[in-house]
C-alpha cells in the first residue's frame, strides 16, 4: 500500500499556503465488470483568507500538466490555462468545483519595462448539478474561492516533485502487484502472486536464504547493504524514467 500521508510539495507566502498531496492508491470496485477502476489522483489544497479548499487532478492529467511545466510548453498546451472540473455531494447538496491554473504577465513594479511572471492557482466552489454522464456542472457564479500565486521557479520545483513522486509510486505499485491503472479480471488474478510477494515464495530459496542472513550482519555490513540496495534502486528508477520519456 502507498502511504497516503505524504506532502509532496508545499508553498507558503504572506497571502496563502498551497499543498500538494495524493490519493494515488484509490480504486473503485466494479464487480459487474470484474474490475477495479483506477481513480487515483493528485490533490491541490489552498488555504487563503481563512478559507480552505481542495481539488483533485486525475493521475494521467497530472502527468501531462506538470510535464508541460518542466518542458516549458504549458502555455502552448493550455493557451487559456488548465481547468479541471469536479464536485461532491455534501449534506444532500451538490457542490461543483473548478480548479484553474494559469500564467499571468504583469508589469514589474521594480522595473515597468519588464514583465513579472506568476502562476495562479484558483479553486472555486458553488452550487452545482450533476449531468447525465455523472459530471458536475456549476450553476451560476462560484460562492467561494481561494487563490495562490507561485513564481516560475517554485512552479517548476512543484512540477518536478509531483512527476518524480508519481513515477516512483508507479514503480512501487508494480512491485506489489497493484499497478496504478484499472485492474481487470480481478477474480481470476491474485494480486499477492503478481508482484514483489511472488519473489518471496518458497521456490526462491536463494532469496529466502539471503533475507534470513540479514539478521546476522554487523552494523557496518548492514549499512553497506542498505547503501547498495538504495544505489541499485536509484539506478532502476532512473532507467524507468528514461524508458518512459
Amino acid at each position: 500500500m502507498l502511504r497516503k500521508g505524504v506532502k509532496i510539495f508545499k508553498f507558503i507566502n504572506q497571502r496563502s499556503a498551497l499543498d500538494v498531496t495524493h490519493n494515488l492508491g484509490y480504486y473503485k470496485e466494479k464487480p459487474e465488470k470484474d474490475e477495479k477502476e483506477y481513480k487515483g489522483n493528485i490533490i491541490i489544497s489552498i488555504t487563503a483568507s481563512n478559507q480552505y479548499l481542495k481539488a483533485y487532478i486525475a493521475k494521467s492529467k497530472a502527468k501531462s500538466l506538470f510535464q508541460s511545466i518542466v518542458d516549458g510548453n504549458f502555455s502552448k498546451l493550455y493557451p487559456t490555462g488548465y481547468e479541471d472540473y469536479g464536485g461532491c455531494v455534501s449534506d444532500g447538496k451538490i457542490i461543483a468545483r473548478i480548479l484553474k491554473i494559469e500564467t499571468l504577465l504583469n508589469p514589474d513594479k521594480k522595473d515597468p519595462t519588464k514583465k513579472k511572471v506568476q502562476i495562479r492557482f484558483t479553486i472555486s466552489e458553488g452550487t452545482g448539478q450533476k449531468t447525465q454522464t455523472g459530471a458536475f456542472k456549476m450553476l451560476g457564479k462560484p460562492t467561494t474561492y481561494v487563490q495562490s500565486y507561485l513564481d516560475p521557479l517554485s512552479m517548476r520545483e512543484c512540477a518536478l516533485e509531483v512527476i518524480s513522486y508519481i513515477q516512483t509510486a508507479e514503480i512501487a505499485g508494480q512491485l506489489i502487484g497493484k499497478p496504478l491503472h484499472t485492474l481487470t479480471n480481478v477474480s481470476y488474478e491474485d494480486e499477492k502472486e503478481s508482484g514483489l510477494q511472488n519473489l518471496l515464495s518458497s521456490s526462491n530459496e536463494n532469496f529466502q536464504n539471503t533475507m534470513g542472513s540479514v539478521a546476522g550482519l554487523t552494523n557496518e555490513n548492514l549499512i553497506t547493504l542498505i547503501n547498495t540496495v538504495n544505489g541499485e534502486y536509484k539506478k532502476r528508477v532512473k532507467a524507468y524514467k528514461q524508458n518512459t520519456k
